[in-house]
């Protein structure tokens, strides 16, 4: 079973993939780099990273590891 904290720092790192690839759709966007083979690619990392980070998120004892440490 996952700790709070090692569950904090997978939790950190998924949404730190999910910045890097919305912020890397945002530059294709200001861009004009939209409807091309990288702009398709960009948009399934940015899924990816965001189921990822959802199905962590939604793990059974996620709500009790997210309140485990506060109040330090």
């Amino acid at each position: 079973m996952q700790n709070a904290e090692d569950f904090r720092f997978t939790a950190h790192q998924l949404l730190l993939a999910l910045d890097a690839s919305t912020i890397n759709m945002m530059k294709m966007v200001m861009a004009s780099s939209m409807g091309n083979a990288a702009w398709k690619k960009a948009v399934t990392m940015q899924e990816a990273s965001f189921t990822a980070l959802h199905m962590h998120l939604a793990h059974p004892n996620a709500a009790a590891l997210m309140q485990q440490g506060f109040g330090r």
